[in-house]
């Protein structure tokens, strides 16, 4: 549990230290802020295109529109439950149907100009050669829960795609867990014949290869209980439940020196850039990590 005085120190670092969009967030879970402030911070990331870039993702600086920045743009609007018939989530629906592509993962993760512009070793360019859920199912879902007729189709094929991967053995990652999650969630919402007890077991067991139950790991680059659910309410509580009060014990006992949290991952090199790509994680992390505490009635 979060105690009083750690709160506030985390209100203090967020309001001082976080990006806007961080600052927005906090704002409406504790001081009754806006939603339309959400948003209005939100769409200073997106493109005329309908995509968004320009380092809402925080360790890709590219301004251009991509996959991944606009991917998180999705998992931002599930999380605060913006209205998704807005116009700027159209024109989201919108850019995703006009750069999909006829190769084995629908969407490039980022274009080879990314490494134009400072980022770390793991977002240099590589054109896919395989398909991949990250991003293309949390993009499906927004597309099968929103979009037009053709949208819909769209989405559908991509999420035929998804569900004939999660029950194969080849191994994924946490991220295409964090994207196969909400898809698998519409697809049950929607009564879709893609959805069955195996296919719900398959996302299961794909989240035990995942998470990582062991303490010793959690300043590394290790995927945490927590980090798959972040609610009770959770349809995937069940899977993680056993290393939740841990978890809990863990992020009140490790806050820096600042009263956040640093991230478990770094770009490797001391530049302004990766400091400031650190210090908008570090915001991005604090406002979640909270928003999980009281969630679970531990604040």
């Amino acid at each position: 549990m979060l105690n009083q005085l750690q709160l506030k120190k985390i209100e203090t670092w967020v309001k001082t230290n976080a990006r806007p969009l961080e600052q927005a967030k906090w704002n409406y879970l504790f001081t009754n802020g806006s939603k339309e402030k959400i948003v209005a911070e939100l769409l200073k990331y997106q493109n005329k295109d309908g995509g968004f870039g320009n380092g809402l993702e925080p360790d890709i600086l590219l301004p251009q529109s991509n996959a991944i920045t606009s991917a998180e743009a999705i998992f931002t609007a599930y999380e605060y439950e913006l209205d998704c018939t807005e116009a700027w989530f159209v024109e989201l629906l919108n850019y995703f149907e006009n750069t999909i592509q006829d190769n084995p993962a629908f969407w490039e993760p980022v274009p080879k100009e990314v490494e134009d512009y400072p980022r770390p070793p793991w977002w240099g360019y590589d054109a896919p050669t395989k398909f991949s859920p990250n991003p293309s199912a949390v993009i499906a879902s927004a597309l099968i829960a929103y979009g037009t007729e053709n949208q819909r189709k769209i989405g559908l094929s991509v999420a035929q795609r998804c569900i004939d991967f999660l029950d194969i053995a080849e191994f994924y990652g946490d991220h295409g867990c964090y994207c196969m999650m909400p898809l698998v969630n519409q697809l049950v919402s929607i009564d879709s014949q893609l959805i069955n007890n195996d296919i719900i077991s398959a996302m299961k067991r794909r989240i035990a290869e995942n998470v990582c139950y062991d303490e010793s790991k959690w300043n590394e680059y290790y995927a945490q209980p927590l980090d798959f659910v972040h609610s009770p309410s959770s349809p995937w509580y069940e899977c993680v439940k056993g290393g939740i009060e841990n978890n809990f014990k863990f992020w009140a006992n490790n806050l820096n020196s600042d009263g956040v949290w640093n991230p478990n991952f770094s770009w490797g090199v001391d530049s302004d850039a990766a400091r400031q790509a650190t210090q908008n994680w570090m915001g991005y992390i604090a406002v979640r990590r909270v928003k999980t505490f009281g969630n679970f009635g531990m604040l």
